[in-house]
Order: C-alpha cells, then sequence, then structure tokens
C-alpha cells in the first residue's frame, strides 16, 4: 500500500511539472506573459525648479555722500548718526550772520514805513469826515486835532486865500487837493514797502540755501564734521549683493528671479538679478569672482542691513508639470520611455520627452499624463502584457468579494503562484 503511494505522489509531482513547463513554454501561454508588479507610483504634478544658490548680503541700494562747501561754516548739524531722514530733512545750516544783520536792518526799515503808512491811511480817513461849513463864521479853528503824526498840522481853512469870502465849494477843491496828495504819498509808502519786503525775501531765499537737506530717504549711515565728505547716506532701498564664480558666471542671466532664505526672518522676499559685473573683484581658492546684485520685489522690515543670506537664483523653472521619478525611465539610444499601468490592465512602453530634472524626478513634456500609473522599478523581466500586484489584506471589502467567483479565484491564485 505504502509502495502504490509513493507511486502516486511521484506520479503528481511529474504531472504537476510537466503541466507548469507547457503552460511556460507555450507560445500563447498565458501565464508566461503576466508582469508581476510590486512597485509601482502615480504621475503627479510639481513644479520643477533648476536653481544655483550664492552667498549674499543685504546692502544699501545707493550710498549719498553729502560735500561741505570749504568757503563756509557750518554752525549746526540736526542729525547725528543713525537718523531717519526723508527726502527734503535739513542736515545742517550753515552760519548766516550777513545775513541776518541785513534780515534784521530790512525789519527795522518796513516797520517804521508800516507806522508812516498808518499815520497817513489816519490822517486821510480823518479829513474825508469832514464837511464842508455853511458860512465862513463856521471856521474859527477847523485845525486838524487828531493824534501826532509825522506831518506838519495843516489848517484847511487858512490855506484858503481868502477866508471870509470862501464858500463851502472852494474849501472841498482845498480838501481833495490835500487828500489826493496824501493818497498819491501813500502810494509812494506802499511801494518802498513792497520793494523791501522783495529784498527780504531774497534774504530769505540765501538764508535757505544756508540749509542743506537730504536728497532721499535713508538712514545717516557717517557723520564727520571736520571732512569735505560731512554726511553719508544709506538710502532706505535695500539690495542683496553677492559673487559668481567663474563656473557660474555662464549659468546667470540679468533679470532671472531669485529667492533669498535666511533663517534671520521670517518673511519670504523674492527679487530678480538686476546687474552682473563682468570684471572680477578678487578672487577665492584660485577662481575669480564676479559681483550680481539682487533688487528685491519688497522692502521688508524684518530683513536688515549686514544680514548673510543665500541667494536661490532661479537658472531655469518649469510649473505644474507631471513628473516620474529618474529610476523609472529607461533609455534606448536617443529615446526615453517607461513602464505604464493603463487601464486595460495592460503594461504599456511608454515613449517619452524629458524635461528638467531635480531631486532624482524628471518633468515629462509629452508622453505621460497627470494621474497615470506606472512601474518604479521596471526590471528586465517586465514586458508588454497584463499585470497583477501583490496582494493588500487590509484594502480588501466585503463588497468587492461578493462579485469574484470562486473559478476566478482560484484562477488567480494558480497564476499568482506559478508566476512568483
Amino acid at each position: 500500500m505504502n509502495k502504490w503511494i509513493r507511486v502516486l505522489m511521484v506520479l503528481g509531482v511529474i504531472l504537476f511539472i510537466t503541466a507548469n513547463t507547457i503552460l511556460i513554454t507555450r507560445e500563447n501561454g498565458s501565464v508566461s506573459r503576466i508582469n508581476y508588479i510590486s512597485d509601482w507610483s502615480k504621475i503627479r504634478e510639481t513644479d520643477i525648479v533648476h536653481s544655483l544658490a550664492a552667498d549674499g548680503v543685504i546692502e544699501e541700494a545707493d550710498t549719498i555722500y553729502i560735500m561741505a562747501d570749504q568757503e563756509k561754516t557750518i554752525e549746526e548739524f540736526l542729525v547725528k548718526e543713525g537718523d531717519q531722514v526723508e527726502a527734503g530733512t535739513t542736515l545742517f545750516i550753515y552760519q548766516s550772520n550777513q545775513v541776518d544783520r541785513q534780515t534784521s536792518f530790512l525789519d527795522s526799515e518796513i516797520e517804521s514805513l508800516l507806522a508812516k503808512r498808518n499815520s497817513v491811511e489816519a490822517l486821510i480817513d480823518e479829513w474825508s469826515s469832514l464837511t464842508p461849513p455853511a458860512s465862513a463864521d463856521t471856521f474859527a479853528d477847523p485845525v486838524y486835532s487828531g493824534e501826532a503824526t509825522d506831518f506838519e498840522e495843516w489848517d484847511p481853512w487858512t490855506a484858503l486865500e481868502n477866508p471870509q469870502s470862501a464858500d463851502p465849494s472852494e474849501w472841498q477843491q482845498t480838501m481833495d487837493k490835500e487828500i489826493g496828495e496824501k493818497r498819491l504819498e501813500l502810494e509812494k509808502i506802499e511801494a518802498e514797502i513792497e520793494k523791501l519786503e522783495k529784498q527780504k525775501a531774497f534774504l530769505q531765499n540765501e538764508r535757505d540755501d544756508l540749509a542743506v537737506t537730504s536728497p532721499v530717504d535713508g538712514i545717516v549711515k557717517k557723520l564727520r564734521p571736520n571732512e569735505k565728505q560731512v554726511i553719508t547716506i544709506a538710502s532706505n532701498e535695500k539690495v542683496l549683493t553677492g559673487k559668481l564664480t567663474e563656473e557660474e558666471l555662464p549659468e546667470v542671466k540679468e533679470g532671472m528671479r531669485v529667492n533669498i532664505l535666511s533663517h534671520l526672518f521670517e518673511s519670504r522676499p523674492t527679487g530678480e538679478v538686476s546687474k552682473i559685473t563682468r570684471m572680477p573683484a578678487g578672487a577665492d581658492d584660485g577662481t575669480s569672482l564676479y559681483p550680481f546684485t539682487v533688487t528685491l520685489d519688497e522692502q521688508h522690515s524684518d530683513v536688515q542691513y549686514g544680514y548673510h543670506v543665500t541667494a536661490d537664483i532661479i537658472l531655469n523653472e518649469m510649473q505644474g508639470v507631471p513628473v516620474v521619478f529618474a529610476k523609472s525611465i529607461r533609455d534606448q539610444g536617443d529615446q526615453s520611455f517607461i513602464w505604464v499601468l493603463n487601464e486595460n490592465g495592460i503594461t504599456e512602453k511608454r515613449e517619452i520627452e524629458k524635461g528638467l530634472e531635480d531631486g532624482g524626478l524628471y518633468a515629462v513634456t509629452s508622453g505621460g499624463q497627470t494621474g497615470e500609473l506606472y512601474v518604479t522599478r521596471p526590471g528586465k523581466t517586465v514586458k508588454e502584457a497584463p499585470f497583477i500586484t501583490p496582494l493588500e489584506p487590509h484594502r480588501l471589502n466585503r463588497g468587492a468579494l461578493k462579485n469574484i467567483t470562486c473559478k476566478q479565484v482560484l484562477k488567480h491564485i494558480l497564476i499568482g503562484v506559478l508566476q512568483h
């Protein structure tokens, strides 16, 4: 009995091996043409940035030097180092002794003329208020008795050639003549006052010229009272300055976008390369260094002068493009392809065009769509054929199992065992 059992077992093994050999070697055998895929991913969309990191320092965009007139003496400084100034802020003034003396003299002359003008106006008002008498008897003493002035008191009656025979019309004519003369004198006084006021305004302009103001908004960086270059102002606009090596110089162009990075501030300043100096300024480890400047898009209050930062210069960029892992791409001559797990359950060899590469990811400019599945680590055995993946029990649910027949279950188990 045991002998027959051993014979049957040997025959079973031989039959099993023979059946598998036939299935695997058959030209149209389905088992041999199934791919077992254990590592796959989804084509996702992201930005690919090719950048160059360079060290830099935050500095003032412009430095303004205020020069002192060596023929003048500075009377007073109105600012000190570190002060914030605006365009038009007075920095210092020169001595103005002569201008002050001339201005004081003109003030005195103008004040005297104003007093004289007031007196003449009062006299004109007084005379204009007089009325002619009804007869000569009423002119007993018509002398002007107002406040004392710089003018001789005038008796309108004594001005007449024959007071006893004068009539009111003759008296009125005399009064009109005298009032007219006073008004003419008033015009001359006002003209003189206007002339002196113009002279005073001219002196005031000269005095204003003695005040030196800031041409820009900024910070007083240096104050040197005894030097010709008396004040140095750093403009409020900040820039980033750095240096490129010989190898980096050909890669960087003016107008390239820059991200400014540092742990010293929370903001994320951006800018662009505004200037590259083609003449080297020094060397480091045997390589020439070329200065460059980055103009900031916005001025951030937490970014201070003197901060050492990193300029992440964007050399090239592709935004919102499909990407795949570099290890998933297979190259054949000038062509590149990936293995795509298409909707028909087939492992498809798909030709693609590669774009920028960054951090182990390649941009796919054609041949791949966002959301498609592809083989992450394709082996040599992958071919265009149906594919299976490892069983993941934690993803199974009863609803899905109800739709699978026992025949399908046995078929897939057999295929999985044989393929594995």
